[in-house]
C-alpha cells in the first residue's frame, strides 16, 4: 500500500499538467478549456527514489453544488478526504480568487496536511506570485511551472517530508490473470452508470449530459474469487469532415489497461480530449 496525494483546486489551474509531470505520463487530458477533467484519475509517481506514492488528479471545484459541476466537486472532495497529503493548486498568473478562498476554507476544516502549489510561474516574478498568496497564512508555499517542469524537485522533497512511509492506496497490478473489461459505446448510453452499479459506489460521474466521461478510467475489482479490471471509456462519436464522410473516434486502452491510447478504428490517431 502506498501513500496518496490529491491534486485539488479550481478549474484550469494546471492540475492535470502537474499530474502528467509527476507521473511522467500523458494519462490526464490537458486542454486550455476549463472543466476537461471530471472523474478522479489515479497514477503513480516514482520520481522519489524508494518513495513511490499514488497521485490522484481531480476535476476543478467550481463553487457549484448541482449538476455536472457539483458532481465533479464531490469527486474532488472525496479524493481529498481519502488522501494523506493535499496539493492545493492555484494559478500564479491570475492570483488569488474568491473561489480559491472558498476552497482553502474547506481544506482548513478537512485538516489534512496541505501544500499550497502556485503554478504557472514561468515567465513571471515567482516571488511576487508567492506574495499574492501570503495572506493565506500557509507555511508550505511553493512556486512551480508544471508545463516546464520547474520547481518539481523542491515540491517532491517537501512532499516526501510530509508523507507517511505507507498508506492505504492500492495500485493497478499487472496480474495476467486479471480479466479486463472495457465499457465502450456512444455518448450517454449509461456506461459510467453501469460501472458504478457493478462497483457499488459512485466512482464515475454519471450524468445525462453527453460526453461526461473524458478520461479512460480503470478500476480493479475482485468478486467471487476472480479479479477484474473495469475500464470506463469516453463515448465514441463521428468526426465531421469537410469533404464529407466521417470516422468513429475513440480512445482505447493499452494491453495492460493502464492508460488511454488514442486510436481511430484500429490504429490511427485521434484528438485527445474531444470525446
Amino acid at each position: 500500500m502506498l501513500p496518496l496525494v490529491a491534486l485539488v483546486g479550481r478549474p484550469n489551474v494546471g492540475k492535470s499538467t502537474l499530474f502528467n509531470a509527476l507521473t511522467r505520463s500523458r494519462d490526464a487530458l490537458v486542454h486550455d478549456e476549463p472543466g476537461v477533467t471530471r472523474d478522479r484519475n489515479y497514477g503513480v509517481c516514482r520520481l522519489l527514489e524508494g518513495r513511490p506514492f499514488v497521485l490522484v488528479d481531480t476535476g476543478g471545484i467550481a463553487g457549484e453544488d448541482e449538476g455536472l459541476a457539483g458532481a465533479t466537486a464531490r469527486q474532488s472532495r472525496a479524493a481529498a478526504e481519502e488522501a494523506d497529503l493535499v496539493l492545493f493548486i492555484v494559478d500564479g498568473r491570475e492570483g488569488a480568487s474568491a473561489l480559491d478562498d472558498d476552497i482553502l476554507r474547506w481544506l482548513r476544516k478537512l485538516a489534512k496536511p496541505t501544500l499550497l502549489v502556485v503554478n504557472k510561474t514561468d515567465g513571471i516574478d515567482a516571488r511576487a506570485a508567492l506574495a499574492e498568496f501570503a495572506r493565506y497564512g500557509l507555511s508550505d508555499v511553493l512556486a512551480v511551472s508544471s508545463a516546464h517542469r520547474t520547481g518539481i524537485d523542491v515540491l517532491l522533497a517537501r512532499a516526501a517530508a510530509l508523507l507517511p512511509e505507507t498508506g492505504s492506496a492500492e495500485t493497478l497490478d499487472d496480474d495476467p490473470g486479471r480479466i479486463r473489461i472495457a465499457f465502450v459505446g456512444r455518448p450517454n448510453v449509461g456506461k459510467s452508470t453501469l460501472v458504478n452499479r457493478i462497483l457499488g459506489e459512485e466512482r464515475m460521474i454519471a450524468s445525462e449530459v453527453p460526453g461526461t466521461t473524458r478520461d479512460s478510467i480503470a478500476v480493479d475489482l475482485e468478486r467471487d474469487g476472480r479479479k477484474y479490471r473495469l475500464i470506463d471509456t469516453a463515448g465514441l462519436r463521428r468526426r465531421a469532415r469537410g469533404g464529407g464522410g466521417g470516422g468513429e473516434v475513440l480512445c482505447r486502452q493499452d494491453p495492460a489497461g493502464h492508460r488511454a491510447v488514442p486510436g481511430r478504428g484500429a490504429d490511427a490517431g485521434c484528438q485527445r480530449g474531444r470525446h
